[in-house]
């Protein structure tokens, strides 16, 4: 039987500002550009679905006031109406009712604010990241690094909570999750960044890609095993962890060459891959 393959296209979704020395340690202190990568994901039987829906206009209005302006303070937004997920999927012919899937790394605003647009789409996230961030509000949220306007009123109804993942483990990374138990799409978790956080990998028509989301910052973070600068401890999850992931991707890597890892934000991957598969 021929293995499942997904078609596979990317495009970021605006980008924040960042210091290089926040992305990796010994990085320079210069000015950055992170964008918000997402990964439209075409699958035989089951149709159109996202890897995350990035940044969209909702969340200049979401960050106004505190405690969510500390969002636009510590990482200043460059958005636009036009760069929205649900403006995007245009290109190929496609309007927000012909997504069906959405597939949520974690619940960070640069992941989950297009998630409003797609409001027939089923969702498939962590049930630890969920759980983590269902009730937080105000400041709580803010350090958890949710802001709750961005997540629809009937997430839910529509999040599908993912089991505990018990699958064939990848290397170094662990135990996985075949959404569709055909392996074109396989979650991983990836600790250390946000609570419950998943990786994917994808058997596309590009290659086999692993979308790490923000396990790391920068992808030279692995090959170099050098995790982000020490101010960020204060804003992740678990900090023992980060640097962890780091290593059990660059011990991956090794075992996978044929595998091409997309953190969510890397500046050299958007211009490597997502600007030249456009």
């Amino acid at each position: 039987m021929n293995a499942t393959v997904v078609e596979c296209h990317l495009f970021g979704t605006g980008h924040c500002l960042s210091q290089e020395a926040f992305l990796i340690q010994g990085g320079r202190w210069r000015t950055v550009q992170c964008h918000a990568l997402v990964a439209l994901l075409h699958h035989p039987r089951h149709g159109w679905l996202l890897w995350d829906t990035g940044y969209a206009p909702r969340m200049l209005a979401a960050t106004r006031r505190l405690p969510f302006a500390l969002f636009r303070l510590l990482t200043p937004l460059r958005l636009s109406a036009e760069l929205a997920a649900a403006v995007q999927i245009a290109r190929w012919g496609l309007v927000p009712a012909d997504i069906r899937h959405v597939i949520i790394s974690h619940f960070h605003p640069d992941h989950i604010s297009g998630l409003r647009d797609f409001p027939e789409a089923q969702c498939f996230a962590s049930a630890v990241a969920f759980a983590h961030v269902r009730d937080k509000r105000g400041w709580r949220a803010m350090h958890a690094g949710v802001i709750p306007e961005l997540l629809p009123a009937d997430v839910v109804d529509r999040l599908t909570t993912l089991p505990d993942f018990a699958g064939p483990p990848l290397p170094a990374l662990g135990p996985t999750h075949d959404l569709f138990h055909d392996g074109s799409l396989v979650l991983v978790a990836l600790p250390g960044h946000a609570r419950g956080q998943i990786g994917l990998l994808a058997r596309t028509t590009r290659g086999p890609l692993l979308f790490a989301a923000d396990a790391c910052w920068l992808a030279r973070s692995i090959p170099e095993q050098r995790p982000p600068g020490a101010i960020t401890r204060l804003i992740v999850d678990e900090p023992g962890r980060v640097a962890t992931t780091i290593a059990h991707l660059h011990t991956f890597a090794a075992a996978r060459p044929d595998v091409t890892i997309i953190p969510s934000h890397c500046p050299e991957t958007y211009a490597r891959v997502v600007q030249r598969w456009a």
